[in-house]
């Protein structure tokens, strides 16, 4: 059955229709080329993989790269975009056989379509590596090899040894395991001449922070053996690629952001289902499957993808051999054989968390089931374009949930399509992560004056804390610093800030850290502890070993922390004028306890339960912005008889809420807290706070964009159906007071004012 038909059918259904809340068709868009100069050999190979002519962005991409400029691509999905950087790299190849070239995704996994790909392309060039062939392995080195955590330890040795053209890494392995131990790797480094960061949008927030570390300490290995190399990066559509790029590697891009591929008619559509949207989710499923469609359903945890599976397999048994779940707990091998089977059509539909949304081609796939807003603009797209790759019509079909934002998009579809993308906000400044990545950067290559990627005469103040703090030791001749512990990256984890907490199973194995706020936040005694859509309940937190032990479970709950906060201004650093209010920007000091947490069920996230624990307070520096509510509001605010503390608490909620509009971050990397009466101003007081140590430049992001950001927030109150406040306007799942008390009237009449 063709997509409009099928469309057509379902809309015939009452039941359906009455729940499209938005029917938007795009139309498709034609290609625009243009033309490639290669070399006969090289043109002949492509064009025997179907690539005859090139694409307008792929042309200028590739001729910017030739004159020698760092260039950063942002183009949709199936845009070919891989065709950019592995043309240059063959091309440097073909010249100088000795070349080497370095491409480094964010997660493991994503390297193996990519990696197959460009070696097929150099075997029918006639290229190989300096291969080994040991009979007693028989291990055979192809010229670009995978190096990551899921290369056995033979293979890696194999690799350094023998060094192949490319390798394929991600940043995890590029900073314990390349950088750390660069003199084994003299030869790669001394011949780098590309370095690919493919996914860039995926580097945000403190993950982003911290790898824009390890690529600057990239560069200063790569110019202490000789070379400069090339920077090539490659991001799906978010609002600042060439700043995020540039703050990512510290150098100057040229951006290519116009794109010349065709793209196939699609139909989205919004669904606000008047039951469960999981419910709505897996009849749609089951639809699409019956219809012939090959579809993906995306959710937001493990748990909703294998009930999602459960109740298909429960409800349509034909079906149970055509779909798969898909998860990142798979193993590798089960993962590639999942994605094997959708691009040969073996299986027909598939039930995936975000494990599906970055890298990986899965075929021709006609249909997308969205179980709930992505949150964000960009994941919507990326997960979108999963669909009609291979020139069919495709639907995309959104199934809101009870939150703010999904019922935002809900009530205004013409938000979501005219809306510009997040911003992507990192922040290389932090005192903590720098204090992690500058004993790193020493103990590679030691700190010097005149260093060629460090600014050490800005750092001079950070560089000087971590000397007391015997992190670094001054060099006798003075000017100069070195690590005073032999493996310092062994201690600076890249995906959490401040001090890490080890999160460890029944077995001990590690599956993951956490560090400082978000320990006792996520990582309480009894809290359900999600990771990589896998469900833990912890056992234990060790605040002296630095470890949480938890062990796997299988709920159909969530847990939420009850907390006390408190906050101190230490820095006013800005402040805006913004008519009847002002709003200030600075650093904070916050104190938070937790004090207990509740059980809430899954799916309506209604109150199972209420434990009481007994935690240390937790303190630590942070970024945010603070607004003084002035007597004549607040005098206002009586007058109509809004309740003061609930129209404070519930406008707080309502503007933390609305951060991911306008920057790529979860709700859960915001803090709030409102005073009636905050002791240094003597007057009420509403403080919105980055949830992490140092800050990572959420709020500040905020703060540029206050008058659609608080627009965004009256909308969200004012066209709530409900009267007194609800998970789609006012009450956030991780209030750490129990959304106690909240007057949504009076938020109402508090952002109608701030942004009258």
């Amino acid at each position: 059955m063709s997509i409009t038909a099928f469309l057509e059918s379902l809309e015939k259904e009452r039941r359906f229709a009455l729940q499209v809340a938005e029917h938007r068709y795009i139309p498709p868009l034609q290609p625009r080329h243009r033309k490639l100069d290669l070399r006969e050999d090289l043109k002949d190979v492509l064009k025997s993989r179907g690539i005859g002519r090139f694409w307008s962005h792929q042309v200028e991409a590739i001729d910017l790269i030739r004159q020698g400029e760092n260039v950063v691509v942002m183009t949709p999905t199936a845009s070919g975009k891989s065709l950019i950087y592995n043309v240059p790299v063959v091309e440097s190849l073909i010249e100088d056989p000795g070349a080497k070239a370095l491409y480094v995704f964010p997660l493991k996994g994503l390297e193996q379509d990519q990696v197959k790909n460009l070696n097929d392309i150099f075997h029918a060039l006639g290229i190989g590596s300096e291969t080994t062939v040991r009979p007693s392995s028989r291990i055979h080195l192809e010229p670009a090899e995978v190096y990551d955590g899921d290369t056995t330890p033979y293979r890696r040795k194999l690799i350094r040894e023998k060094l192949p053209g490319v390798i394929f890494t991600n940043p995890d392995m590029l900073h314990l395991a390349l950088n750390a131990f660069h003199e084994k790797w003299e030869a790669f480094f001394r011949n780098l001449r590309y370095v690919v960061v493919d996914e860039i949008h995926a580097y945000r927030g403190v993950f982003g922070s911290n790898v824009a570390h390890v690529l600057r300490r990239l560069r200063r290995i790569c110019d202490h053996w000789g070379s400069a190399p090339r920077f090539i990066a490659c991001s799906a559509t978010i609002a600042n690629p060439q700043a995020l790029a540039e703050g990512l590697v510290g150098l100057p891009f040229r951006p290519v952001l116009e794109s010349g591929s065709p793209r196939s008619g699609r139909h989205f559509l919004f669904l606000n289902p008047f039951e469960s949207p999981y419910t709505e989710a897996t009849w749609l499923f089951i639809e699409c499957l019956r219809a012939g469609l090959k579809t993906i359903v995306f959710t937001k945890a493990r748990k909703i993808t294998e009930l999602i599976y459960r109740w298909t397999v429960d409800r349509a048994p034909e079906l149970a051999e055509k779909i798969s779940p898909y998860r990142a707990g798979f193993l590798p091998k089960e993962r590639r054989e999942i994605e094997q089977k959708l691009f040969s059509g073996e299986l027909l539909g598939v039930v995936s968390t975000s494990a599906l949304e970055l890298g990986v081609d899965i075929g021709g796939l006609d249909a997308c089931i969205l179980a709930g807003y992505p949150g964000s603009v960009s994941s919507t797209w990326q997960r979108a374009g999963r669909v009609g790759r291979h020139g069919q019509e495709s639907a995309i079909f959104m199934i809101g949930i009870q939150d703010a934002l999904d019922q935002y998009f809900m009530r205004h579809p013409d938000a979501f399509f005219e809306r510009s993308h997040e911003a992507a906000v990192i922040d290389p400044d932090n005192e903590s992560i720098l204090k992690r990545h500058l004993p790193c950067a020493a103990a590679e290559v030691y700190l010097r004056e005149d260093d060629t990627v460090y600014d050490v005469k800005a750092l001079r103040p950070v560089i000087d804390e971590c000397v007391r703090e015997g992190l670094l030791g001054p060099g006798k001749t003075g000017g100069i610093w070195f690590s005073r512990k032999r493996m310092p990256q062994l201690d600076a984890g890249i995906r959490a800030i401040g001090e890490p907490f080890a999160i460890v199973d029944d077995f001990g194995k590690a599956i993951g850290e956490l560090s400082g706020y978000r320990v006792f936040r996520e990582a309480f005694p009894g809290a359900i502890y999600l990771h990589r859509g896998r469900q833990y309940r912890v056992v234990e937190l060790d605040l002296e070993r630095k470890k949480v032990f938890c062990r796997e479970a299988d709920v159909l709950y969530y847990t939420q922390a009850r907390s006390k906060e408190e906050t101190e201004i230490i820095e006013k650093k800005d402040l805006r004028e913004m008519g009847r209010f002002s709003v200030s920007r600075g650093t904070l000091n916050m104190t938070n306890r937790v004090t207990g947490y509740e059980k809430k069920n899954l799916f309506d996230r209604t109150r199972i339960s209420r434990h009481d624990l007994a935690m240390p307070e937790y303190t630590f520096a942070t970024e945010g912005l603070w607004i003084e509510i002035d007597s004549d509001t607040e005098a206002a605010i009586a007058s109509h008889g809004y309740e003061l503390a609930g129209t404070l608490h519930a406008a707080e909620h309502a503007i933390v809420a609305c951060i991911p509009l306008f920057a790529l971050c979860d709700k859960g990397d915001i803090g709030g807290l409102s005073y009636t009466l905050y002791p240094h101003f003597a007057r009420p007081a509403i403080f919105i706070y980055d949830g992490y140590e140092g800050g990572i430049g959420l709020t500040a992001r905020a703060f540029g964009v206050i008058e659609d950001w608080f627009e965004a927030a009256l909308l969200v109150v004012t066209e709530c159906p409900c009267e007194e406040g609800c998970p789609s306007c006012v009450q956030d799942p991780q209030c750490g007071s129990g959304n106690q008390p909240l007057d949504k009237e009076g938020a109402k009449f508090l952002l109608e004012r701030w942004t009258a």
